[in-house]
């Protein structure tokens, strides 16, 4: 392995764990809303009440966070390229 790919491989790990992370969490966020609407009955959505909706949208928006990052990652990657 060359240097400028052992600098790289961290960046590469971590623009993966993000794009999951953000796949990860969008995922969870729209579930979380659309089982809230099929049934606001369920144990923990039952608790939570109207509350839940803010929980699916801040899931989704630390999704958000995640793409922005990876996006940063990414620029910062193509940067450091020769």
């Amino acid at each position: 392995m060359s240097d400028q790919q052992a600098r790289e491989a961290p960046i590469n790990r971590l623009a993966r764990r993000l794009a999951a992370a953000m796949g990860v969490s969008w995922f969870v966020g729209v579930a979380w809303i659309v089982l809230y609407y099929l049934d606001p009955t369920l144990p923990v959505l039952a608790d939570f009440g109207n509350w839940n909706l803010l929980a699916g949208f801040t899931l989704f928006l630390l999704g958000a966070a995640f793409a922005l990052a990876l996006v940063v990652t990414v620029i910062v990657r193509s940067a450091r390229r020769p």
